[in-house]
């Protein structure tokens, strides 16, 4: 086989029963890390191009109002950026005092993110319904749980249970035959 350029040697030609391919050229890793900055760099220069075009309408905008309307404009626009400080603050907020809340009713604060909202009646509104729903479905669960069987014990059974049986067997085992079964307890310590 003959070397490239770069030193490494060249793939060999996909055949008919390879499924995928495994491993790569220099050549082929450097195409591809080479494809992914291209496609990077063009999301960049395009998102710089809107906003470039979006600052040009905004000052051909500007340039075609008079003094009056640039100002009303402008009062505009330091509004709108004051109301959306405003609701991120409410938001800020919120999310502090509905942390808060969810502590206190002993739900996890990182479900936090579902109830928060700008205004407070709906963040309460939201946390109350959280609860109802977190408790009905640990309620449904734990009645779930309870539904099962029941352990058995590791006694073994009545019948099986001879002296030898019950000498090893411990002390908690022997004192649960006594509450369950005082007859064959006395029969088999002699009492």
């Amino acid at each position: 086989m003959e070397e490239n350029k770069a030193g490494a040697v060249p793939a060999a030609e996909p055949t008919e029963t390879q499924e995928e391919k495994t491993t790569y050229t220099r050549e082929e890793v450097e195409q591809l890390l080479q494809q992914e900055a291209d496609r990077r760099v063009n999301e960049a220069m395009q998102r710089a191009k809107r906003q470039k075009e979006a600052a040009v309408k905004e000052a051909e905008k500007l340039a075609a109002m008079s003094a009056e309307q640039k100002v009303q404009y402008q009062l505009e626009q330091k509004e709108r950026e004051l109301a959306e400080r405003e609701e991120r603050l409410a938001v800020a907020e919120n999310t502090a005092e509905a942390t808060k809340i969810l502590a206190e009713k002993g739900i996890r604060t990182g479900l936090v993110k579902f109830v928060v909202a700008a205004d407070a009646q709906t963040m309460m509104d939201n946390i109350n319904a959280l609860e109802k729903e977190f408790k009905a479905s640990v309620k449904a669960e734990v009645e779930k749980r309870l539904a099962g069987t029941t352990p058995r014990r590791n006694l073994p059974p009545d019948q099986a249970i001879d002296k030898a049986a019950f000498g090893r067997m411990t002390l908690a085992q022997q004192q649960e035959l006594y509450t369950n079964n005082p007859e064959l307890y006395k029969q088999l310590t002699g009492q």
